[in-house]
This record gives C-alpha cells, sequence and structure tokens, in this order.
C-alpha cells in the first residue's frame, strides 16, 4: 500500500481547491477499525483530518506499539511492504486496521525488529567481550562493525532469538553498570579484570602461534611446484593429468564429489587405475597407486609422486579452504600441480616461497574463443548447446519446467542435487541428448559441460546472508564454461534481458581482484589450549587469529560458524564423554541447517552406544516438488550417516552402512527419473496451496500474508 500512498501524495499535493477532498482520500487508505477507545473517534470531531487521526498512528506511535525505534520501523516498511501513507500534511501514517494485527503477532513483530540497528556497547555488555573481541567476531560472521542489525547477529554466539529478550538482558546490563558507576572499587576492579583477561588471551596467543605448523620441511629442495594458471576451457587439468599419469603413483584432488567422480572414471577408462575416495565413500580399484579424492580426504603422509590440487582459488573460500592450504603446504609429493585462475597466482607463488618450496608457473591460453553476446536471447530463442544460469534451486526447476512446456529437452545441475544424478544429467546434455541444461554455479566448479552459449538468467545471488550482485570472477569463471573446443567458432555469453546483458558484459570486461588471503583450521592440539568448551574453544581460536607476524598478510582463520553452532547443540558432559578429538571430528560432519536435528540424533546415539539412526524414507514415487524436497533432505542425512561410517571413531555405530548406501543410491535414481519427467515443479503456498509467482521471496502468497496480517 506504500506505492498507493505516494500516488495519493501526488493526487493531494496537487489538490489546492478543497482541504477536505485530500482528507478523504487519505481516509480511504486508512480502514475501518479505529484506534484504542481512549483515542478520539470519527463521532468526537467533525473534520475528516481527526478521522484520519483516530484510524491510523503516525510513525513515532507506530514504533511505539510494535517496540522499535521510528527509524526501524520506517525501514522495515519500506522493506516488508507494510502498509502505510503519507497524509496531506506530509506525516507518515500506518493504518489501525493492518498495524494492530502485525503488532500483536509474535513473528511478524520479531520479523519488523530484525531491522533494528545494535549500539557497540549494548552487544558487548551482553556477551561479555571486549572490543577486540566483538570486532574479530563480527569479521569471521561477514558483518560491517559500522553497522550491526539484529538479524544479522540473531542466535550468534548464544544471544537469544528474540530482540525482546535482547533488550531485556541490555537492562540488566545497564542496571548492573549503574551500579558499578556508583562504586568506584566495582570500576577499579573491572578495569583489572579486563587488563587480566588482555594479558591472558595475549599469552594464549603468543602460544597458538608457537605452535602455528612451520611448513619448512627438510624435502623442500627436491620439490617443485607447476602453477597452472588460465581460464576455463585452457588445458590446465588436461596437462596436470598428463603429468599424474606418468608419475604413476599420487592423488587429484577435488572440491566437489563430482569432479573426483569425473576424473576417476576419466583416468579408468582410459587404461590408468585409479581409485576413488570421497567423505562418503571409497572404490578402491586394484593395482591402483593413483587416487582421485574430495580435497579433505588428502593425507599428506602417503603423498605418493604427484598430487593434483585443483579449483586452486578455493584457497580463500572461508570454510573450505583450510583443506586447499593443507594439501598445497603439506603435500610431500616431488612434484605437485596447482591449478587455478590468474587471480590466485600471486597468493599461491607468496605461499611457496613461505614454505621454500621452488614454483613454477604454467601460463594456458583458452582453446575456444569466447565473447559476450551483442544482444540478449529470450527464453522462447534459447539456442541448443546452451547452459542457462540461475542461482537457487527453485528457480532451476521452474526454468526447467517453463522450458519443457515450449517443448525443450532439459538437464538439471544445481548444489543439494546428489553427485550420481548431476553426473547423468550432465552427460545428458554433453552429448547431445538434451539442448539445455539449467544449473546454478556450480556449473562453474570444472564441471565437464561443454555449452556454445552460457546464459544469465540472474545477475544476483544469495550468498548466505545477503542478495548480492553478482562478482567480477563469478561471471568469468560461469561464463568461461562457454565455448566447445574443436566444436564452436566462439563461445558466447548472454543473459535473457538486455539490462541484464549490459550488466555482465560490465562484470567480464572488469579486472577481478587477486585473492589475499588463504585460510586455515584448528588442531586438537590448538583447542587444547583454550579454556572453556568446544563452542568456546573454537569461537576464542578465530577471535584470537594466532598467526605468525609473516604469515599474517596472507593467512587467516577459516568461518567456524557452523561447526561452532553444532558444538553448542552438544553439553558439557557429553563432549567430554566423546573426548575432544572424537567431538571435534563429529562437529566437522556434513550437515547443514536443515540436516542438524538428524546430525544430533545420530550425536546422542553414539554417546549412548547404540547404532545410530537411519536417514528417513524418502517419499516414492516422486510426484512434485515438496517430494523432490523431501528426497533430497533424505540423501543428506544418507550422507552425514555414511561419513561417520567412513570414520574410524564411529564406524562400530554404522553398522547399516550397506543398506543406506543401496537406498541413497535408489533415491538418487528415483530424483534422476523425476527429472526426465515433466513435473510441476512449481512452489506453493503453504497456507492455501496456489502456485508462487516466480522470485516470490516468501513460502506463502501475498493474500495469505495480508488475510494473516488482518
Amino acid at each position: 500500500m506504500t506505492t498507493g500512498g505516494e500516488q495519493v501524495l501526488e493526487d493531494l499535493q496537487g489538490t489546492t481547491a478543497s482541504d477536505d477532498e485530500a482528507w478523504l482520500s487519505a481516509l480511504e487508505l486508512c480502514g475501518d477499525a479505529l484506534r484504542d477507545s481512549r483515542e478520539p473517534g470519527p463521532g468526537d470531531d467533525d473534520t475528516v483530518e481527526s478521522q484520519v487521526a483516530a484510524h491510523s498512528y503516525t510513525l513515532n506511535e507506530a514504533a511505539q506499539l510494535v517496540g522499535v525505534k521510528p527509524s526501524t520501523l520506517k525501514q522495515a516498511a519500506k522493506e516488508l511492504a507494510l502498509d502505510s501513507f503519507l497524509d496531506p500534511r506530509g506525516i507518515l501514517r500506518f493504518p489501525v486496521c493492518t498495524l494492530r494485527p502485525t503488532a500483536e503477532d509474535h513473528d511478524l513483530r520479531e520479523m519488523i525488529a530484525g531491522y533494528e540497528r545494535l549500539r557497540p556497547q549494548d552487544l558487548k555488555s551482553v556477551l561479555s567481550i571486549d572490543q577486540e573481541t566483538m570486532k574479530a567476531w563480527l569479521q569471521q560472521a561477514g558483518i560491517p562493525g559500522k553497522r550491526i542489525i539484529w538479524r544479522d547477529v540473531r542466535g550468534l554466539w548464544s544471544l537469544p532469538e528474540t530482540y525482546v529478550e535482547f533488550r531485556e538482558l541490555v537492562g540488566e546490563g545497564e542496571i548492573g553498570e549503574a551500579s558499578d558507576r556508583g562504586r568506584r572499587g566495582k570500576r577499579r576492579g573491572k578495569r583489572g579484570r579486563r587488563r587480566k583477561r588482555r594479558d591472558a588471551q595475549s599469552k594464549l596467543r603468543n602460544r597458538l602461534i608457537d605452535a602455528f605448523p612451520k611448513w619448512r620441511y627438510p624435502y623442500r629442495d627436491q620439490q617443485q611446484i607447476y602453477l597452472h594458471v588460465g581460464a576455463p576451457n585452457s588445458g590446465k587439468t588436461h596437462d596436470a593429468l598428463a603429468a599424474l599419469k606418468d608419475a604413476g603413483s599420487g592423488w587429484y584432488l577435488a572440491p566437489l564429489r563430482l569432479l573426483a567422480y569425473e576424473i576417476f572414471d576419466r583416468l579408468n577408462g582410459e587404461g590408468v587405475a585409479c581409485s576413488l575416495l570421497t567423505g562418503e565413500e571409497y572404490i578402491p580399484v586394484e593395482g591402483a597407486m593413483i587416487t582421485a579424492a574430495t580435497i579433505e580426504m588428502f593425507n599428506p603422509a602417503n603423498s605418493g609422486d604427484c598430487v593434483i590440487v585443483d579449483e586452486a582459488q578455493m584457497l580463500a573460500d572461508a570454510d573450505r579452504g583450510w583443506a586447499w592450504t593443507r594439501a598445497m603446504m603439506e603435500s610431500a609429493a616431488p612434484e605437485m600441480h596447482i591449478i587455478g585462475p590468474p587471480t590466485a597466482r600471486g597468493l599461491i607463488e607468496v605461499l611457496a616461497a613461505a614454505a621454500e618450496i621452488p614454483c613454477e608457473v604454467v601460463e594456458h591460453q583458452r582453446l575456444a574463443p569466447i565473447a559476450v553476446s551483442e544482444k540478449h536471447h529470450t527464453l522462447e530463442a534459447l539456442p541448443p548447446y546452451t547452459i542457462l544460469v540461475a542461482f537457487s534451486r527453485q528457480a532451476v526447476l521452474e526454468l526447467k519446467m517453463k522450458l519443457e512446456r515450449l517443448g525443450r529437452a532439459v538437464s538439471v545441475v544445481y548444489g543439494s542435487l546428489p553427485p550420481e544424478v548431476r553426473r547423468r544429467q550432465a552427460d545428458r546434455f554433453a552429448e547431445g541428448e538434451t539442448e539445455i541444461c539449467v544449473a546454478t554455479d556450480a556449473v562453474g566448479m570444472g564441471l565437464n559441460l561443454p555449452a556454445d552459449v552460457v546464459c544469465f538468467y540472474d545477475t544476483e545471488k544469495f550468498d548466505g546472508k545477503n542478495d548480492r550482485v553478482l562478482y567480477p570472477s563469478e561471471v568469468q569463471q560461469i561464463g568461461g564454461r562457454a565455448g566447445r573446443y574443436g566444436l564452436s567458432k566462439t563461445g558466447l555469453i548472454s543473459a535473457t534481458s538486455r539490462q541484464q546483458l549490459g550488466t555482465i558484459r560490465e562484470l567480464y570486461e572488469q579486472e577481478p581482484p587477486t585473492l589475499t588471503f588463504a585460510r586455515v583450521a584448528p588442531t586438537v592440539d590448538d583447542l587444547r589450549l583454550i579454556p572453556g568448551n568446544l563452542a568456546e574453544q573454537l569461537g576464542q581460536w578465530a577471535a584470537l587469529e594466532s598467526i605468525p607476524k609473516e604469515l599474517r598478510a596472507v593467512i587467516t582463520t577459516a568461518d567456524l560458524l557452523e561447526r561452532i553452532e553444532l558444538a553448542k547443540m552438544l553439553a558439557d558432559d557429553e563432549i567430554e564423554r566423546l573426548g575432544l578429538a572424537n567431538a571435534l571430528q563429529l562437529v566437522n560432519a556434513p550437515a547443514r541447517k536443515t540436516t542438524r536435528a538428524y546430525w544430533l540424533d545420530c550425536a546422542h546415539m553414539i554417546l549412548e552406544g547404540y547404532q545410530i539412526p537411519l536417514p528417513l524414507e524418502a517419499p516414492l514415487p516422486i510426484l512434485n516438488s515438496a517430494d523432490l524436497e523431501a528426497t533430497e533432505l533424505s540423501i543428506a542425512c544418507a550422507d552425514i550417516y555414511l561419513w561417520l561410517s567412513r570414520r574410524r571413531e564411529f564406524s562400530q555405530y554404522c553398522e547399516a552402512h550397506a543398506q543406506v548406501r543401496e537406498e541413497r543410491r535408489e533415491w538418487s535414481l528415483s530424483i534422476d527419473e523425476a527429472l526426465l519427467r515433466n513435473l510441476d515443479m512449481a512452489r506453493r503456498c503453504r497456507s492455501c496451496g496456489g502456485t508462487l509467482p516466480s522470485r516470490h521471496r516468501y513460502r506463502i502468497c501475498e493474500k495469505c500474508f495480508r488475510r494473516r496480517r488482518r
């Protein structure tokens, strides 16, 4: 209704003949509900202006009713489209009929409070931390220190889940603080305690720095790094694999199970024996001296003669970059081939110099030329061999449905799709069985998807915290999939609208920033030096950033927030019973928000010495989008089960691993079969069951949302 209010203001500004007419127009926007009986009603005054006042709240009155600052409510009204209008005097008003139900609804009130800007001193007071610690924690969470918004920190670091609870804690702190101000002795004691805490932290940081790996091993002069840099489709992986085959033993390390599978198939297909090792699966091949693996599974003590580290730009990944750092800095192989874009070159050269490993750069040029298209491509006119890129699972499924209704044969690739299904979908596209592949940015990670055109459906993505415009490096990495060597004269990068194409062209032509930091993660020995429970140990380790001075310019700590959240779910006595090493291994499991409950059930069964629960049965056959989502969840839980079964510490509690692996295979096949059918993949309102519009941000439709507020 905000838009309508703005239109009314424009109408009112042009009305000079009759003020009553302007106020009547405003009254139409108010609805029928009156303010509290103590407020004047329509009968108390004959003027229309007083009736508008009786049926609405000003910004300050509305903010007081909801329990937030006026500036917060104003921002929330803009973002959430709360009903509001400007009266003829230019005063922002909120109709009683919609604001009062909103203020009385706990969820809606908390949603509005999410826009509340916090004072740093309030946050420090509630968390009982100093300025440096708060700064480090905010940086770890990717939150700007100068603008702390409640929705960004809600539930983090043991903070409450509601703003009301947070304000109560702030109030208690203010009372205590006022009492302290009245007692000079207590103030001195507080300063003394802070000084002692800083001294203790300084000593702890120094101990952790002393324990930091030096990486300058005696065998470094016998090693050689070959750094392969170049754009996608420039033959980097081909040349590195040739060196691995010549060496006869070693590892290919990938960021995704899908890529490890691809190299596993490729090498065995060429007659080179190669085993497969991922977090959930091990496929040994007789006589194999080479292993294709996900990078976390790498064993530096058994490096072989040659190690390939693919997608080296992942060194900077906040969550998983530690595994790339470890593989590069701890490999004992005489020959290492590191593959990445030019943006990673400087960082890798600095790391190699820090470990005193000789490094030779091998530059690669694209095998097929590439260009940004002169015109955009509509969905109806997408050429064959096109990868259509969207940035959410739901968008991918909706686009698949739309294109199939246009008579196109479509494959899909997205992150939560099981690797086996992604591979089958990709193979159908590569072999020409389908003409369009709708995919998320998973296609930018080395996936073998030769295409003539890469077309962007979106130029923004949700990165886990905010919706943001794509980075130049993302456009170049994903767009670089265009161009089939030997088959395409030129690879084209395009978009589905003229405006988006302009954005893509601008981003593609920008020079992307070079990578600056590699990531490291804590060891069990590091955590043993830190007091507190596991969640506190992980949080302190991240906050202290105990990196040797000479490496602080290129090394930083990993993002441990998900591991901290899992650690918080375990009681202190449970962690003690597990032992620190086992507890740390447990929180490293591939759990995410939707599978935390299953992970916790597994943890409790391990603690009791019982077999861990089987994943929930998937709904078969898959008939709609909800069934597909439920099946993907079952597979994600199966991945946790299989991951635990592959860990020596927990394998005894996973005796049904063969059954779970077979069920997971059947569920994956059912997803693949469902994607071959023209299923209705549209999202539906959880209240009325109606179809939600494309790109709708919420799980209920607009009509149900307004009805609920009324």
